[in-house]
């Protein structure tokens, strides 16, 4: 099928015919890519394409190029002969093009009226980094698939699927009314540890910021989440303070920042996606660690998502791709993602494959099977 495309870097261009062909309520309308065009986040550039063919719109596609950098990794293990050559060797830019949301799980990056469609997407990338010119990526990534590709379509254009991404997802069960109901499905040890958990927090206030308040704080919420994200092994990208402005105007009660405070001074934050009656996610957090040590600030936040999960009557919790083990602890379960890459610079994919592949090692070597819930 012959494909012609529109290429534009500001949705607002697109927003009128590109809300009219997605369906009603749909991630990729262009509310929800504009809050994070405002947000402005650092290394990342947009680009919202239509996908025509004989002068009909068939589809659309979201893309973000990614500056990945030295900074976006940790090479605290410099001590380590690979670590060293990387550092070494590795160019200080390397664009990845990524089709999907960086920062969000669940944001397939593309959409197409017919589903029968869906693999033009390989076409349209390919003739996006040949011969358009706005790009020219080192490494491409199609993002958070809704389904899987037919493993021959993928290959054909090069591409991998990618299966060492997973993310951890707490179900509700029929019973559980209230968070009691979840803590009586327990077992002895698990809830003796629960409780614990829970009184450690004594004398910590929580309360649920507005966008306003959100930026007031803009400083130390940036000290907290980047105490969060120093330990990561790769950074995919960081966010700033005015990604959660942008995303609590934008969202409005489907997106929530709680923060806590010890006397009067923030300690933590988690935030909360809100989806269809089925799901919801606890989305980006920040951490004190030394209060950490004493309120158990991060097991609780668990607790609390788990808790708003439960009385609200969400099916699904979505908790994300880190600290797989305490999520075990939780009663969460590994979930598969469905990603799709293709890394044509050998160095580039070698670097790629050893800092997840050091990142799902740390996580198995911490992960222990557990069954929390009876």
């Amino acid at each position: 099928m012959k494909i012609d495309i529109k290429i534009e870097q500001k949705i607002a261009n697109f927003k009128k015919q590109w809300d009219e062909f997605l369906p009603e309520s749909h991630h990729l309308k262009s509310s929800h890519l504009q809050a994070f065009e405002d947000a402005k986040v650092d290394d990342i550039e947009s680009f919202y394409i239509q996908i025509y063919s004989k002068g009909k719109l068939l589809g659309i596609l979201y893309l973000q190029q990614f500056q990945f950098q030295h900074k976006h990794l940790n090479f605290s293990d410099e001590q380590q002969v690979i670590s060293k050559i990387i550092k070494i060797l590795l160019p200080k830019k390397i664009p990845l093009l990524v089709c999907g949301h960086l920062f969000r799980i669940n944001f397939q990056g593309f959409y197409f009226k017919n589903e029968s469609h869906k693999t033009l997407i390989f076409d349209v990338i390919k003739k996006i980094t040949k011969e358009s010119g706005i790009c020219k990526p080192k490494g491409i990534i199609i993002k958070d698939c809704e389904d899987v590709f037919i493993e021959q379509n993928s290959n054909l254009f090069g591409y991998q699927f990618f299966n060492g991404d997973v993310t951890m997802e707490l179900q509700r069960r029929p019973h559980w009314f209230s968070f009691d109901d979840y803590l009586n499905d327990l077992h002895k040890k698990y809830l003796q540890r629960a409780r614990k958990i829970i009184k450690a927090f004594d004398g910590i206030e929580k309360r649920e910021l507005n966008a306003e308040e959100i930026m007031e704080q803009a400083e130390v919420i940036k000290q907290l989440y980047w105490q969060v994200v120093n330990k990561q092994s790769v950074k995919l990208g960081t966010i700033n303070t005015h990604y959660f402005y942008e995303m609590k105007k934008d969202l409005y009660d489907k997106f929530e920042f709680h923060a806590f405070y010890k006397n009067q001074v923030m300690i933590g934050f988690y935030t909360l996606i809100f989806y269809d009656v089925n799901r919801m996610e606890t989305h980006y957090i920040g951490i004190d660690y030394e209060e950490n040590k004493t309120h158990q600030i991060y097991f609780n936040i668990l607790f609390f998502a788990a808790k708003r999960m439960i009385e609200d009557k969400y099916n699904r919790l979505e908790l994300g791709r880190t600290a797989r083990d305490a999520k075990a602890n939780l009663g969460a379960l590994p979930k598969q993602i469905f990603n799709y890459i293709n890394v044509k610079n050998i160095f580039v994919k070698f670097t790629l494959n050893y800092f997840q592949n050091k990142f799902n090692e740390m996580e198995s070597k911490n992960f222990v099977s557990r069954t929390p819930l009876k």
